[in-house]
């Protein structure tokens, strides 16, 4: 099963505002891809500096199909814009059978 792992760097006090704007982002994408299942997540070793790190996740039975997929790149990439620091990098892993 496909799934996606997307993190990118903003500004420390640009995340009271790029949270709560990525968290509605991903409800909007589990409400138009049914099974989708998003998470949000703050690096949690990295509470120094003036940047910080956001992982975005991204699950499905079934795995991520190439539309949902696109979606999520560039979707998700217009919608964190205001705060991006440098790009978004997506990583796509295959889940191994248990």
């Amino acid at each position: 099963m496909r799934e996606l792992f997307v993190y990118w760097r903003l500004a420390r006090h640009d995340l009271a505002t790029a949270r709560p704007a990525m968290q509605r982002f991903q409800a909007e994408l589990e409400a138009e891809w049914p099974g989708l299942v998003a998470r949000l997540y703050e690096r949690a070793d990295d509470a120094t500096g003036d940047d910080a790190t956001l992982m975005e996740t991204y699950a499905r039975d079934g795995g991520i199909a190439p539309g949902l997929q696109a979606d999520i790149v560039t979707l998700g990439a217009q919608a964190a814009e205001r705060w991006c620091r440098g790009p978004r990098h997506v990583e796509v892993f295959d889940a191994l059978p248990r």
